[in-house]
């Protein structure tokens, strides 16, 4: 079974991670903005600029070694706000236009960024990005926080709708049992991060599975940056899904066909 793993940040995948992701079976990987969440350390427009053409130019080559291909969210994310971020918000269409270029993600709001603790300017940088989202019809990956996420859902629901963005192209990521259904239930895709440090397993997700729609779910494994992850969060889902008596169509869906269709995928 073909596999895509929704939410990477690949340039902190070595060529073992690489490797096993592709003997499970992962075809394709969407690698999502981050950076520097320690110490408050200043950022640069251009260290932004850095990571977009790393992952181009030769992110997605070194996973062509392993026949996988890299597609890339570009935006700024909540825990990564630059100095002078607007001259990354112009930027932001001529990358867009890159045939790699798939989405704008992940963003949000995060109360425990270190390079940007104020709120009101993170709903700023947000606001500014929904907007391009809007008017380059591009789909949004949400980041959500780890704690009161209902809270922060509820809140980008009146964003979501303030923009005028389409119910198909917005993801909702980092979801798990406690609010995948809230997601789901209001149109949107779920995106279910299944990772060592948010305390969400394989065998979690998979019972989760039984309880939604799973048209409305992709997976990731939000791996390769910051604390422990797992690049086979992915394919241990599918495999737990296969030992609860998911059929093949179903765990396919979860795993591979409604992320081709998110991301308009070729």
């Amino acid at each position: 079974m073909q596999l895509i793993d929704t939410h990477v940040h690949v340039d902190s995948l070595n060529w073992s991670h690489l490797e096993a992701m592709a003997l499970a079976g992962i075809t394709a990987v969407v690698t999502q903005v981050n950076g520097p969440n320690s110490g408050g350390v200043a950022v640069l427009p251009q260290t932004l600029f850095d990571l977009y053409e790393r992952w181009i130019k030769y992110d997605s080559l070194r996973t062509r070694e392993f026949l996988i291909d890299t597609y890339i969210a570009v935006g700024i994310s909540m825990v990564c706000v630059p100095t002078d971020y607007e001259k990354v918000i112009e930027a932001l269409p001529q990358y867009l236009a890159h045939e790699k270029v798939i989405a704008i993600g992940e963003v949000g709001l995060e109360p425990n960024s270190q390079t940007c603790p104020d709120l009101v300017q993170q709903a700023e940088v947000l606001w500014a990005q929904l907007k391009i989202a809007k008017e380059y019809t591009m789909p949004v990956v949400f980041h959500t926080p780890f704690n009161e996420k209902p809270k922060w859902i509820e809140r980008y629901f009146g964003l979501i709708e303030e923009a005028g963005l389409e119910q198909s192209k917005v993801v909702i990521d980092h979801a798990d049992s406690t609010v995948v259904r809230m997601i789901t239930e209001a149109g949107f895709t779920a995106g279910v991060t299944v990772r060592p440090w948010r305390k969400f397993t394989p065998p979690d997700a998979a019972k989760m599975m039984k309880t939604v729609d799973l048209d409305q779910i992709i997976l990731d494994s939000d791996s390769g940056i910051g604390a422990a992850s797992d690049p086979l969060g992915v394919p241990k889902t599918a495999l737990e899904m296969r030992k609860v008596g998911f059929k093949h169509e179903d765990i396919r869906k979860v795993v591979y066909d409604n992320a081709k269709r998110v991301f308009n995928l070729k």
